[in-house]
C-alpha cells in the first residue's frame, strides 16, 4: 500500500461530509472556501504528540479523537461556528494511520465539520498537527484582552477530571472507564456561540489549567482576578474521588478539560446564568488569586508549560 492508498483508506473513505462554504474540496493542491459577507474567518492550529499529549500506551484512535476536539476548542473560545479541519498525521506505520482515521472520524461524526485536507508522513513516533477554521460575525469574536475591572468571571464546563483520569492511567488503571474519562473531550462550540450571542467579548478555553489560563486573560486585559473555587461544581464532584486539597489542585491546575472561562459585566448576569456558573470577579491589578469561600488558598499546580 502506497501513501495515497493509505490516505484514501485511513481518512477519505471515512469522512465524506462537505461544508456548504467549500468551493473546491481537498484532493487538489489546496482547498477553496467561501466566507460570506458580514463574516470573518477564524483559524487556529495545534500539535499533539505521543508521550507529550497522550501516553504512548494510550489507544491511538482515542488520542486522535481527543486531539481534533482539543483543537476545535479554540474556535469555541472565539465564539466561532466550526467549519473545517485539516490534519497532518505523523505515523509510525500504516496501522497507525487507520487508527488515527477512526479517531478523526469519531470526532467529526455528525458535527457539520469537514475534514478539508492534510498530509501524512512516516516517522519514528505518532503525532498530529490539527488546523481548524470557522466563521464568526464581523467584529464579534471573543478575545483575551477585553476583560475589565468589575466584570464577573464565568465558567462553562468541568475542570479537573482529565488530569485525574491521566494520573489514574499512569498509575495502571487502563480500564474502559479510564480511557473514556481522558479521551472524552467535547469542544463547547455551541456554548461558545451562545456566550458570544449573549454579549460576552472576553473568553479563553482552559487547556493549561484554570490559574494558568486565567493569567493569560488577566495579563492581556491588564486586570486582576479573584476566583472562588467553592463556586465551581467540579470541586464537590472531585472530592468524591480524592481528598479536598488534591481536588482543589486538580481544579486549579489540572488542565486538558477545555472548559470555557470568560468575563462579562454585571448587566449580563441574567442572560449568562443559563450557560455558565459565576466563579469570581475581575479587579484592579494584575494577579490571579484563588479563594475558597472568600479565603485565599495556594496551589502547587500552576498549569502546564512545555518549557517550564
Amino acid at each position: 500500500m502506497n501513501e495515497f492508498d493509505l490516505i484514501d483508506r485511513a481518512f477519505r473513505q471515512k469522512l465524506h461530509f462537505k461544508h456548504s462554504l467549500t468551493r473546491i474540496p481537498g484532493g487538489d493542491d489546496a482547498s477553496v472556501h467561501a466566507v460570506p459577507a458580514g463574516l470573518e474567518l477564524v483559524v487556529s492550529t495545534d500539535m499533539s504528540l505521543a508521550g507529550v499529549h497522550w501516553p504512548h500506551d494510550f489507544p491511538l484512535e482515542h488520542a486522535a479523537c481527543r486531539a481534533v476536539n482539543a483543537a476545535l476548542s479554540d474556535l469555541a473560545a472565539m465564539g466561532a461556528e466550526a467549519c473545517w479541519v485539516w490534519v497532518c498525521a505523523v505515523l509510525r506505520d500504516a496501522a497507525a494511520g487507520g487508527q488515527m482515521g477512526d479517531g478523526i472520524a469519531a470526532a467529526l461524526a455528525g458535527s457539520g465539520i469537514e475534514l478539508a485536507g492534510g498530509d501524512t508522513v512516516h516517522a519514528a513516533d505518532n503525532s498530529l498537527a490539527v488546523t481548524v477554521a470557522g466563521v464568526v460575525p464581523q467584529g464579534k469574536a471573543m478575545r483575551r484582552d477585553r476583560a475589565q475591572a468589575g466584570d464577573d468571571i464565568w465558567l462553562c464546563g468541568r475542570l479537573g477530571f482529565a488530569a485525574l483520569a491521566l494520573e489514574r492511567w499512569q498509575g495502571g488503571d487502563h480500564s474502559d472507564d479510564a480511557v473514556r474519562a481522558f479521551a472524552d473531550v467535547q469542544p463547547l462550540i455551541a456554548q461558545g456561540v451562545a456566550l458570544r450571542k449573549a454579549g460576552v467579548r472576553c473568553c479563553i478555553d482552559v487547556s493549561d489549567g484554570l490559574l494558568a489560563d486565567a493569567a493569560h486573560l488577566a495579563e492581556q486585559s491588564c486586570v486582576g482576578m479573584e476566583i472562588d473555587i467553592s463556586a465551581i461544581p467540579s470541586l464537590a464532584e472531585l472530592q468524591q474521588h480524592v481528598d479536598p486539597d488534591d481536588a482543589a489542585g486538580l481544579v486549579l491546575g489540572g488542565g486538558e478539560d477545555y472548559a470555557l472561562l470568560c468575563t462579562a459585566p454585571e448587566s449580563l448576569r441574567d442572560s449568562l446564568s443559563a450557560h455558565a456558573v459565576r466563579i469570581g470577579r475581575c479587579v484592579a491589578g494584575g494577579s490571579v488569586r484563588a479563594l475558597r469561600h472568600g479565603v485565599g488558598i495556594a496551589s502547587s499546580r500552576r498549569g502546564f508549560d512545555h518549557f517550564a
